[in-house]
């Protein structure tokens, strides 16, 4: 086989705690699916053809028939894909959270492994408690830490007189915060498994790859775009946005106003507030529901809820050749769909399948939900 032959023969490596699958493992591999969210911890599904029953034999087994111990709740996994030519990337670091069996009329038999990122322990339990005069990115900081997670927080700026977390889990709790902030909320397995991310969305990133139709040149970061379904919408969108709260010491109303002038970056020429400006006038949408304690807070929720709704305005479901470096907060190029659609997209979720050679979907595909503010 030449090595153009083997530019897109997928391989893949699935280790639990830091070993490689055996040779009955490596053979009844049926499927390995990673889905990485952008506000939400990343998972792992890892399937198996258990036709033979052994994967019933959660506990213990023999050399001749080996149990999956090495697969119980707990366990650490890691999962690499990628190319023959190129190597496998880590995409995925996480525990294994649980196990399924399903078995079907003339179906296989089939046993499933269940994985989540470091993330997921901020769903232990919960509490109650109050932040006192601190920022969002200090209490989302000293929560990771308390999971055994370090946290790269963009600097909030403003202080918070108190912030209530009421029996809440850990993940509900800063998932509220990065929610009103829009501010990414997971883990890069391509940087570090055990670093939490809590930062704006970097709209004006420069593309970290392109995809395309036909003939992709990989040196200058093409793959080739297998589908794309894109839709426009203008619903949610609006021209400004008004945070309304109250001043109790001053007795006096807070007024925070974002206009379309505020976005982070249009993403093409026309974008959706411009494009609901000129269809229906200035659009304004005020939000009572937050309570904010200063200016400098009401401005930066109104300019980041404008940001969030302008997202809306075009939204992708696309498909590409398998390419690892894929992740949620990446900014992708598409070309050749047509005009209104080509352009530059912020990636909300990706989800990387690897499938054996044995399914007739197999190989290594890499899917993504994307959205832009303009066309």
């Amino acid at each position: 086989m030449g090595d153009n032959d083997q530019q897109f023969v997928p391989t893949y490596k699935v280790r639990f705690n830091g070993t490689e699958l055996n040779a009955r493992d490596d053979a009844h591999l049926q499927e390995v699916r990673v889905e990485l969210r952008r506000q939400a911890p990343a998972s792992v599904s890892i399937q198996f053809n258990n036709h033979d029953g052994s994967y019933d034999r959660f506990r213990g087994g023999s050399a001749a028939q080996p149990g999956n111990a090495h697969m119980a709740p707990g366990s650490k996994v890691e999962v690499s894909l990628g190319y023959q030519k190129q190597g496998e990337t880590k995409i995925f670091e996480g525990e294994v959270i649980g196990t399924a069996v399903a078995v079907t009329e003339n179906g296989p038999r089939l046993f499933t492994v269940r994985a989540f990122d470091y993330l997921h322990r901020l769903t232990r339990g919960r509490a109650t408690r109050t932040y006192l005069d601190q920022k969002f990115s200090d209490i989302v900081t000293a929560v990771a830490r308390e999971r055994g997670l370090t946290a790269d927080a963009e600097d909030t700026a403003f202080v918070r007189e108190y912030v209530i977390q009421h029996n809440q889990s850990d993940l509900d709790f800063v998932r509220g915060i990065a929610g009103w902030l829009d501010f990414d909320l997971c883990v890069r397995h391509l940087e570090d498994p055990k670093k939490l991310r809590f930062k704006a969305p970097d709209v004006k990133a420069s593309p970290l790859l392109k995809a395309v139709y036909q003939n992709p040149d990989l040196a200058k970061k093409e793959v080739f775009l297998r589908r794309f379904e894109g839709r426009q919408s203008l619903a949610r969108v609006v021209s400004d946005v008004v945070v309304r709260g109250w001043d109790p010491q001053q007795k006096k109303e807070i007024v925070g106003k974002a206009p379309m002038s505020q976005l982070y970056d249009a993403m093409g020429p026309t974008a959706g507030p411009d494009e609901v400006k000129q269809k229906w006038g200035e659009t304004e949408r005020q939000l009572v529901d937050y309570k904010v304690f200063s200016q400098e807070e009401a401005d930066k929720i109104a300019r980041t809820k404008l940001n969030e709704y302008a997202r809306t305005f075009i939204r992708a479901d696309v498909e590409v050749q398998g390419d690892a470096r894929l992740h949620p907060g990446a900014v992708i190029e598409v070309g050749a769909v047509g005009d209104a659609f080509d352009g530059n997209y912020f990636v909300e979720s990706v989800t990387h399948i690897f499938g054996s050679k044995v399914k007739v979907s197999g190989g290594y595909t890499t899917r993504f939900v994307a959205a832009r503010c303009g066309w």
